[in-house]
């Protein structure tokens, strides 16, 4: 972990609130947009390449419970325009592989609306529905996934809540 995310690590941990968080609770979809607003920070600070080596890092702030990640239900993905995944920080079979097609057990094909929400929005980011497995259940549940382009490139990272 580099000093400067260690930094912003402690200075989280110490403005977090007390308690542990119940297994119940889960990430909100400001948490998800807070993890994304960290993630950004990261990349205009380091780099998208080395970006990716943290973000796929199964045992990273931003994938794993930690102050930027309270309930450890978040972590991040990224796309290009072709679907492919630089990033995924729960499993790495799915990382450097074109993921265009895929769909979740209700056929929603959710890197293309990823994709289009990274690309073809003015914003540059959205949400889109889906279902998918929970990291911490392994149940397919109702999922909100969260996406944003990294401006200047053709990169897009992303996460997600579960309903």
């Amino acid at each position: 972990m580099s000093t400067s995310l260690r930094k912003m690590m402690a200075g989280l941990l110490l403005a977090a609130p007390l308690g542990c968080a119940g297994a119940a609770e889960r990430s909100s979809a400001a948490d998800a947009v807070a993890l994304l607003h960290k993630a950004q920070d990261y990349i205009r600070e380091h780099g998208v390449e080395r970006a990716v080596v943290e973000f796929n890092d199964l045992h990273s702030p931003f994938n794993s419970t930690s102050p930027i990640n309270r309930h450890g239900d978040l972590y991040l993905y990224s796309t290009d325009r072709r679907g492919y995944q630089a990033v995924h920080g729960k499993n790495p079979k799915i990382r450097g592989k074109i993921m265009f097609e895929m769909r979740d057990v209700k056929g929603v094909p959710l890197i293309q609306e990823l994709i289009r929400q990274c690309f073809a929005t003015p914003e540059g980011k959205g949400w889109v529905d889906y279902h998918w497995p929970h990291p911490l259940t392994q149940k397919v549940e109702a999922k909100k996934g969260y996406i944003e382009r990294v401006p200047g490139t053709d990169f897009c990272i992303g996460t997600g809540i579960y309903q």
